[in-house]
């Protein structure tokens, strides 16, 4: 198979997966029994995954780096939004907001895979950490910083993946 038809064939898998982890993700953080972390530990994977997507298909990212890395995301915002910024016309406070404010969301998500950083962020939604002398079930746990998604500013980041992942043919990062 040809490096050109690895990545594309990469590429539509990830944003299925994606897709299929927005679903559990979207079904999960609907259930007020269901602790928070499974749910979000969908939608870090829906990120990585929609960000490995779009990497795949348009920039020359290699192949083998892209599949096998858990960030990517962080970076994913500013080329994603710019490739709508003329919907953003006259509104770049708006604009410069809404990308800063789904920065700081998508750092806090990149970080729950517990592959990331765990000596400085052992937080994570898959698996037990330790941390202060206590070890913490990802179950018992709040995630403070993630409880910006329920505000406006985690509304308006949770409304640009689902279009991100709606609109992956028709949009491009070039």
């Amino acid at each position: 198979m040809s490096d050109e038809e690895r990545r594309r064939q990469f590429a539509e898998a990830f944003i299925a997966q994606a897709r299929s982890d927005w679903q559990v993700y979207r079904l999960l953080s609907q259930s007020v029994d269901i602790p928070s972390c499974h749910g979000l530990h969908y939608l870090q994977m829906t990120c990585e995954k929609l960000a490995k997507a779009y990497r795949l298909r348009d920039v020359a990212a290699d192949v083998n780096e892209t599949i096998t890395r858990h960030t990517g995301f962080t970076n994913f915002i500013g080329p994603f939004f710019l490739a709508l910024k003329d919907e953003y016309v006259g509104k770049d406070a708006q604009l410069t907001r809404l990308i800063r404010e789904s920065r700081k969301l998508a750092r806090e998500i990149e970080k729950m895979a517990p592959a990331i950083d765990r000596a400085a962020a052992p937080e994570n939604a898959e698996y037990p950490w330790e941390a202060n002398g206590r070890v913490t079930a990802p179950c018992n746990y709040s995630f403070p910083a993630l409880s910006l998604l329920q505000q406006s500013g985690g509304r308006a980041f949770l409304n640009f993946l689902q279009r991100a992942l709606r609109d992956f043919e028709a949009l491009s990062i070039r």
